[in-house]
């Protein structure tokens, strides 16, 4: 039997690129390594441009995605672009015997720092098959086996690179959260999150939608990719929207997607700032100068209100524990950030809070001139001449 290859030879920017690329030698290699066989025809496909960096193989009634890798491997975002719509094409088609493939051409550049292997990663997590990464990459690359798994990953590597700061994915007791960055090149790292959770998911999916300006949105392709997946949520939200749940709620409460991601923007994946705990189903986004507080001010407009809010600069990540020992004022924080604790506490409540509480001051990086100004504001309802700095 004969292997069948079709490709589309042009690209959006450069007619022909693809007949360049697919060299005799490529398309024979990727047809041993898709077929085990060595026999094959080519169709050129002149209907429109390549999308996907796709060339299909059809053999023995099967019809093969594979998807190419750059020639010259760029930054993040180029090297990522591609495949989420190679991904969303494959969804489309209704066909029941499919595979899709990865497949490294020959490149000049790094294919592989951190952010690709975690590219690779979710890739083969969302079921991409790799045909010859073993040539290029000599340790092994494998699948996320858990969310928690992923977590971590993508904490790790966003910390190495901050510029990586795009979108975030953390866990509640009941859900797994995405927080989906749409604008640009973050709208394809946003469908391969979301695809790549989907297949490892123990308990539902919640994607925020985190639209710029009220005008951008996962693209429909992807959307539809989404809720083909069947345990994904897509829930839109932007400032705007945020807004106007913050009004009709009266003022007195905030449950905003915007508020914590500008947190995750700020400080990074959740982490207690007092005990350091990561258990991300536990830890909640404690606001400082409250939203009570806030709705009750009249120094400030209802739009600059909203604003202080969901400012990343006005709040901390805190387990559960101590965020409500936070919101009782049992610990407090002066406003150079060291803690403290009420003077009127018993003795076995002030060594539970010792024995559990491992920080006796913020961090630095969390002080910022915004956040003093947030803490400043909370402490002007607070009497802290009875308290006293928390001993370590």
């Amino acid at each position: 039997m004969i292997a069948t290859i079709t490709y589309r030879p042009n690209a959006q920017k450069t007619p022909g690129l693809f007949d360049l690329l697919l060299t005799r030698e490529v398309l024979l290699d990727i047809c041993q390594l898709v077929t085990g066989q060595s026999q094959y025809r080519v169709i050129r496909d002149l209907s429109s441009y390549n999308k996907g960096r796709l060339l299909y193989v059809e053999y023995n009634g099967v019809i093969n995605y594979v998807s190419l890798s750059e020639a010259n491997i760029g930054g993040r975002n180029s090297s990522l672009q591609s495949v989420p719509t190679a991904i969303n094409l494959f969804y489309e088609d209704h066909r029941l015997n499919k595979r899709l493939c990865y497949y490294f051409i020959s490149h000049i550049g790094n294919a592989f720092t951190d952010y690709h292997l975690f590219v690779y990663r979710l890739l083969m997590t969302a079921g991409v098959e790799f045909l010859n990464i073993d040539r290029y990459y000599h340790t092994p690359v494998l699948p996320y086996k858990n969310v928690d798994e992923l977590i971590i990953d993508r904490r790790d590597n966003q910390t190495s690179n901050s510029s990586n700061n795009s979108s975030y994915v953390s866990k509640s007791r009941d859900k797994i959260q995405i927080y989906a960055k749409t604008f640009g090149a973050s709208k394809y790292e946003s469908t391969l999150l979301a695809i790549a959770i989907s297949h490892i998911a123990d308990r539902p999916i919640d994607l925020f939608n985190i639209c710029e300006q009220d005008l951008k949105s996962l693209p429909q392709s992807s959307l539809n990719t989404i809720d083909s997946l069947g345990n994904i949520s897509v829930l839109n939200t932007s400032l705007f929207l945020d807004k106007r749940a913050y009004f009709d709620s009266g003022k007195t409460e905030l449950r905003s997607a915007s508020y914590l991601y500008n947190l995750f923007n700020r400080l990074g994946a959740k982490r207690c700032a007092l005990c350091g705990c990561e258990i991300p189903e536990i830890i909640q986004g404690a606001h400082i100068w409250g939203v009570s507080q806030i709705s009750k001010s009249t120094e400030f407009d209802d739009d600059t209100k909203f604003g202080h809010a969901v400012s990343g600069h006005n709040g901390l990540w805190l387990c559960s524990n101590h965020h409500k020992l936070f919101d009782s004022n049992i610990i407090l924080f002066d406003n150079d950030g060291c803690v403290r604790i009420k003077d009127d506490l018993v003795t076995d409540d002030v060594a539970f809070i010792r024995s559990t509480t491992f920080r006796s001051s913020l961090d630095a990086h969390v002080l910022s001139d915004e956040f003093r100004g947030y803490l400043q504001r909370r402490n002007e309802t607070i009497d802290l001449t009875h308290t006293q700095k928390l001993a370590m």
